[in-house]
């Protein structure tokens, strides 16, 4: 068994300065006790954690794909569930690669060992969640994935530490998604990709009203919700450009690439180039030969 309690050196180049705790081979990066919302968050996931969760996120049973109808209007979007990571991941530079939330790793954990070219941080706030990941990292000869429990609104990573980030369902869940994304931003490579799925608000009334109201007071969503072009603008605020997505119902699936400065730089001359060419004084252009 390959599995470390390690932490990659928290991405970070040079001498660590951070200090952490390992507790059933799990990083803790948290400290103290959840507050306010996120308090909420964490005790809504710890009650739905292990095989509930993961039967009905999966659609198992008819039961459960009735829910996810009930839910979302369709279940058609739970194979693409699936094949996210793989398509994100293969279009990385090799590096590291944040999955953040992982949950129980039901989406994401048998695709670590098929991006050896990556090194995977698979956190959560959650410890059950994080626990039943670890019991499918034990169970494959892994060795590129290191499960950590951290709040996504401070992340203890390094700036440009990632070359990609996956965040399936994330934004719903995180207590302060503004603030989870710019850190989430932070910590991305210039021209790193990040993607994954949200579900946003606008596009059906029922899911509207049993997630973005429901949810939310049980403590499965957090406000705001966005809508289509305001999430779409959080990430472009962000330098996320080139976003394409894909919609079933209420829910966005969005893969983009952060903006990298110097290659703009780089442009903005070329195109400074080029003006100063094509604004020359008529009298330094060649003319014709009057003679001829």
């Amino acid at each position: 068994m390959r599995y470390r309690p390690r932490v990659y050196s928290y991405c970070c180049d040079g001498r660590v300065l951070h200090t952490y705790r390992v507790k059933d081979q799990i990083a803790d990066l948290v400290h103290g006790e959840p507050e306010g919302r996120q308090k909420r968050v964490n005790k809504a996931f710890e009650r739905i954690a292990g095989r509930m969760y993961e039967k009905n996120v999966t659609g198992a049973t008819a039961f459960d794909r009735f829910m996810s109808w009930l839910m979302w209007g369709t279940s058609k979007f739970i194979p693409l569930l699936f094949e996210l990571l793989d398509s994100v991941a293969s279009d990385c530079e090799p590096g590291y690669f944040l999955d953040i939330p992982v949950g129980t790793g039901v989406f994401t954990a048998g695709e670590y060992s098929l991006q050896p070219n990556l090194d995977f941080i698979a956190a959560d706030y959650n410890r059950k969640m994080l626990e039943e990941a670890f019991e499918k990292v034990l169970a494959e000869d892994f060795g590129n994935v290191m499960l950590v429990r951290t709040d996504v609104r401070s992340l203890p990573f390094a700036d440009s530490s990632f070359s990609g980030i996956l965040t399936m369902n994330g934004f719903g869940s995180f207590p302060e998604p503004a603030r989870a994304l710019d850190e989430l931003a932070r910590v991305l490579k210039p021209n790193g990709k990040m993607a994954g799925s949200v579900y946003i608000r606008g596009e059906r009334f029922l899911t509207d009203l049993l997630l973005g109201r429901m949810g939310s007071w049980f403590g499965l969503f957090s406000r705001p919700i966005y809508k289509e072009q305001e999430f779409l603008a959080e990430l472009e605020a962000r330098g996320i450009n080139n976003v394409v997505t894909r919609k079933i119902k209420s829910i966005m699936f969005f893969s983009g690439r952060k903006a990298d400065p110097q290659a703009s730089a780089a442009e903005t001359l070329e195109t400074a180039d080029l003006i100063v060419l094509d604004a020359q004084p008529a009298s330094e252009v060649p003319l014709p030969d009057a003679t001829q």
